[in-house]
């Protein structure tokens, strides 16, 4: 009983005592000067921050409250060691309320936060140190900073906001008012607004943020929010909401945007997306933490429609991109732009474009580039990831009659790969690897191109009378390898082999029609009474690439009567032919006086032409042939090794088809 009175003793003791030091404590926090401990907090703050922090005024704390409240006036938060010219922020008064009972739960809760007059300076320089973040500030591949947590502010005032913002990855150039009243007006029902103009990679930019009034938000509610960005001829419009107030790293979105090209998307996603002509797209985008999904894409990129799912991984700096995306109706053309050609005729532009304004079909001149001349910006593919799939269910190519597309595009530490695509004919296949590795100081490019079963009666114009020159089916092999940051550059050093192999076919009346000249009878392949062809019994054409210059090392095609043959280059840097086929007799004609024909000229416009002066000559062939049918059976092999079997080509193999 004893004990019991003395334990009930001790604890009426230490309750009297505990307080007696809260009395205390709160006399002495009553009465207290704060301003005795502003520089203490100053220091804690900086170690803390890696930032100098000042307050240059009165600092005000009241306490007793379940709600205290502190004020900071002339509040000035610095920039890091590398960024010293101007503090990051500055603040003429900042209020802060804080709920002290949430705390319990982990739960930051702000009642009210009013600013008077800050500014506030972001800047990121060219090797991806930012001021605003506190990791990961090297130009690595290590793991990105998450978007800002914020707390739950329920009343946000800001008066006469300013923001300046400079990121040279981007090239981004803003400045802004930043204004969030406590009631909307009868006016304008967006109480906190964002107005920033500036520059995007040179052109006019400018931002609209707008949302409701910032007071008595819960945290398990959304906020939503409206967003313009005008950037050249980019515009974009999106409706969202923050899944939880201030929780940056949970936003939805719906999404429209249209423009002239979206590879100029990349200073506003740092993603480095394809050139194209003008777009119209649409998406849902939600984003929770690093984790971004694209979906319902859908929209138009020039004459062609695109859509598909995408998944982006802004975990690390280096984001990754993935995803399926389809067309159902692709037009080649629409391609064109992503290898670097320079955008062509009939494609869509965004509303209110300039650029529509402009004709698009204005005639090449003859000596206009044929291989596109555009450079690789080696810096976008260094700065992502990317393992997307292309299929287009269906293709408009002009006179070309593909039916189906499919690319497998790879990005992976600054090596771009298309491993494989391949384009589908009604008969036949185009398809093949290619590899551009980008992480030296100049790209390096590996292309090796595959023609499969390809039957040229699909080649022919697009009138209804139109007849195809060449009859049968082709096999051709292409591997290339070069330096070069455009596919000119890459063309004009490239080094390799070229060959293509028709087993069978036929020569046609056609054939003399591409020219202005009868090149058939020129070479003496006497088409044939009212059919107007004669058989090619095998035909083989190989070239030896070096220093970009395709040199003929067989050029053979083995017909019933006669052999023609060719010799010459093509310079793929000026784009220029140097060629002459001829014909060979396989029996003695004296009335007949085969001359040989000249392929000279610009690749996009070639001349062609009889060269008389080389008639005499034409007996001395005959050596020619005989040297140049030596390796045909290691060319058959190059492209496929079944060809060798060839019936056809067999006669060409063995006792070199003289009759």
């Amino acid at each position: 009983m004893r004990r019991k009175f003395v334990f009930k003793s001790i604890l009426r003791g230490a309750a009297i005592a505990l307080a007696a030091v809260l009395l205390v404590l709160g006399i002495v926090l009553a009465l207290i000067d704060w301003n005795v401990l502003k520089r203490p907090i100053e220091r804690m703050a900086s170690a803390h921050s890696g930032r100098a922090v000042r307050i240059d005024g009165a600092l005000q704390v009241h306490m007793w409250s379940w709600a205290p409240t502190v004020t900071f006036e002339g509040l000035t938060v610095g920039n890091p060691p590398w960024e010293a010219a101007r503090p990051m922020a500055q603040v003429d008064r900042l209020f802060v309320q804080l709920k002290l009972l949430p705390l319990l739960k982990g739960d930051v809760i702000l009642p009210r936060v009013e600013l008077t007059r800050p500014r506030v300076y972001l800047h990121r320089d060219a090797s991806g140190r930012a001021n605003w973040t506190f990791a990961n500030t090297k130009p690595t591949n290590a793991p990105a900073g998450p978007p800002p947590h914020l707390p739950v502010v329920r009343d946000f005032v800001i008066r006469d906001g300013a923001l300046d913002v400079s990121d040279e990855i981007l090239r981004l150039k803003v400045r802004g008012t930043v204004q969030a009243h406590e009631q909307a007006a009868a006016d304008d029902p967006k109480a906190f607004r964002i107005e920033g103009q500036g520059t995007l990679n040179g052109k006019p930019f400018a931002l609209h943020v707008a949302g409701g009034p910032l007071i008595n938000l819960k945290p398990d509610e959304p906020y939503p929010f409206d967003l313009r960005v005008e950037a050249g001829d980019i515009r974009v419009a999106s409706n969202g909401t923050v899944k939880k107030p201030f929780d940056l790293k949970r936003l939805a979105l719906n999404v429209q945007a249209n423009g002239g090209d979206l590879a100029d998307l990349y200073y506003l996603t740092h993603l480095a997306l394809p050139n194209t002509p003008p777009f119209e797209l649409q998406a849902r985008i939600e984003r929770d933490v690093s984790k971004i999904k694209v979906s319902e894409l859908a929209g138009r990129v020039g004459q062609s429609d695109l859509r598909g799912e995408l998944n982006v991984d802004v975990s690390r700096k280096r984001p990754a991109v993935s995803g399926d995306l389809t067309s159902r109706q692709l037009r080649l053309a629409d391609l064109a732009a992503s290898l670097g050609t320079k955008r062509g005729a009939g494609a869509i532009e965004p509303a209110g474009s300039a650029r529509g304004a402009r004709s698009s079909k204005a005639p090449l001149p003859p000596d206009a580039p044929l291989f596109p001349d555009a450079h690789l910006e080696v810096n976008r593919v260094r700065a992502m990831d990317a393992d997307v799939r292309f299929h287009a269910r269906s293709i408009e190519a002009g006179s070309l009659p593909l039916k189906a597309v499919a690319l497998h595009v790879r990005l992976d530490n600054g090596v771009l790969s298309l491993d494989p695509f391949a384009f589908e004919l009604p008969q036949g296949r185009l398809s093949g690897t290619a590899r551009i590795d980008a992480r030296g100081a100049r790209p390096h490019t590996r292309l090796d191109l595959r023609v499969k079963d390809i039957q040229l009666d699909q080649l022919k114009g697009r009138a209804p009378d139109a007849k195809p020159p060449l009859g049968g089916v082709v096999q051709a092999h292409a591997v290339l390898e070069g330096s070069g940051d455009s596919v000119h550059d890459f063309l004009s050093q490239a080094s390799g082999t070229v060959t293509a192999i028709l087993p069978h076919g036929e020569v046609r009346a056609a054939f003399a029609e591409l020219t202005g000249i009868n090149v058939a009878r020129g070479v003496g392949l006497l088409l044939k009474g009212d059919q107007e062809r004669t058989e090619v019994r095998c035909g083989i054409a190989e070239f030896g690439v070096q220093a970009g210059t395709m040199q003929a090392h067989n050029v053979v095609f083995d017909t019933e009567n006669v052999r023609i043959t060719g010799r010459g280059e093509i310079r793929l840097g000026p784009e220029e032919l140097d060629l002459s086929i001829r014909g060979e007799p396989k029996k003695l004609r004296l009335a007949r006086l085969r001359t040989p024909i000249d392929i000279r000229g610009h690749l996009r416009k070639p001349s062609i032409g009889l060269d008389i002066g080389k008639t005499l000559k034409q007996g001395a062939i005959a050596t020619a042939i005989g040297a140049a049918l030596a390796p045909i059976a290691a060319v058959i092999a190059f492209v496929d090794p079944g060809l060798a079997k060839d019936e056809n080509c067999a006669a060409l193999l063995g006792g070199n088809g003289r009759e």
